[in-house]
């Protein structure tokens, strides 16, 4: 598809809330790790948005691009016993601040002509934004192909369908939805990023009849094993999983570990 018209990328990044960490010094660390990976890009041309509750100090101890914003619409989830039920208490404030984030950036710019969600604890290749404008005219970029990263073994994965495993893999179109007036504990479901799964986001665009790319570029690396997981807790929660998950990820182990590592943020 032939580029048409121009194009600005908006990252908006969820931070999880101090009170729901398992440990704040290492999900500050992994975001930092992930905003220079952000800073890196060979192209400029985009804006970026933490949106948490708090705070994290190093935001005034190195230079950044990226801006922060307090999250104050909704209280941090509380988090009990029952595994799903907080995978949907993780998911409402992760896709609330992508909403908070998203209208922070519309409301002080009026430049955006697209949307990333990016987690706390992943990783782009430095030049995703670069690429992303081989891709402008499409109103959704879904990336199915990515890397996942072992940060306790340094093994790197090659993986097709990176889409089913990686909520920050998907790039909608401004075009596509409206951004509502109030934030409210259900105004989430009004954006995309927040009304379909990042598992369905191809089928649901294919449906409703947007054109929709699929790179051929291996763009996200999702960072596992990282001391922050949500993830871990629901589907890594017994022997037999932990043990298929070790032995998959030895036998898929990538030889250039090293320099796709290097790919992504500048001091490995």
């Amino acid at each position: 598809m032939k580029s048409k018209t121009s194009a600005k990328l908006g990252i908006v990044i969820p931070l999880k809330s101090k009170l729901v960490s398992k440990n704040w010094e290492v999900t500050c660390e992994n975001l930092k790790t992930t905003l220079l990976s952000v800073e890196a890009q060979s192209c400029q041309n985009f804006r970026c948005v933490v949106v948490g509750h708090e705070l994290p100090n190093f935001f005034s101890e190195i230079n950044l691009s990226s801006e922060f914003f307090k999250f104050n619409e909704l209280s941090p989830p509380i988090i009990g016993e029952d595994e799903s039920d907080n995978q949907i208490k993780y998911e409402t404030d992760r896709c609330t601040k992508i909403l908070s984030g998203i209208k922070n950036i519309n409301e002080n710019y009026h430049d955006i002509s697209h949307w990333f969600a990016l987690d706390a604890d992943d990783l782009i290749h430095r030049d995703f934004v670069k690429i992303f404008h081989k891709y402008k005219d499409y109103d959704g970029i879904v990336l199915d192909r990515g890397y996942f990263y072992f940060k306790n073994t340094g093994i790197v994965n090659k993986e097709n369908c990176f889409s089913a495993y990686c909520g920050s893999s998907s790039i909608i179109s401004s075009k596509l939805f409206s951004i509502p007036q109030k934030i409210t504990k259900e105004s989430f479901r009004e954006i995309p990023f927040g009304k379909v799964s990042h598992v369905n986001m191809k089928k649901y665009l294919e449906k409703n009849n947007y054109n929709v790319a699929i790179p051929d570029e291996f763009l996200v690396m999702y960072v596992r094993d990282n001391g922050e997981n949500i993830s871990n807790a629901a589907y890594c929660n017994t022997w037999d999983r932990k043990l298929k998950k070790i032995i998959k990820m030895i036998i898929r182990m990538n030889i250039n570990s090293f320099k796709i590592k290097r790919e992504f943020i500048s001091y490995y």
